[in-house]
């Protein structure tokens, strides 16, 4: 379950008579920033609410078998993070794909000097870059 305390003692309260033992695992937002903290990792309120609605989403069944470990909430909050939306302005995004671009052509070069095939690593990198420059692109045309 998952929602506010005042919900889920309601949700409780009407699926389970008043003396029924249970046992409750709770995730709050301070332990899930806690263990955020630990893995170095700063959350937005927002996206600590977005981990614990995340965990609400493992099946029941997944979560009466093996529990909410601290594992899968970190590989949660991991998810979360690496999904994170930022903005930056467009000149630092400019300066950061001129940045990167430079810093394929020597690897790339080096390659097409020697013969070689230009590595895997570095076309598939050139491909973000054009990826980011495309984004761009289009955002700037959509704000005209």
């Amino acid at each position: 379950m998952y929602g506010t305390c005042e919900t889920l003692c309601r949700e409780l309260a009407a699926k389970y008579p008043g003396d029924a033992p249970l046992m409750l695992v709770i995730w709050s937002p301070e332990e899930i920033q806690a263990l955020a903290d630990g893995m170095d990792i700063s959350l937005s309120d927002h996206e600590i609410r977005t981990v614990l609605a995340r965990l609400e989403d493992i099946p029941e069944d997944q979560r009466i078998e093996s529990g909410i470990s601290s594992g899968v909430a970190m590989e949660i909050i991991n998810n979360v993070r690496e999904n994170r939306q930022v903005t930056v302005t467009a000149e630092l995004l400019v300066s950061l794909i001129q940045t990167a671009e430079q810093a394929l052509w020597k690897r790339e070069w080096a390659a097409r000097d020697n013969g070689l095939a230009v590595p895997e690593c570095v076309t598939r990198r050139q491909a973000v870059v054009n990826q980011a420059r495309a984004l761009l692109k289009n955002n700037t045309r959509e704000n005209d």
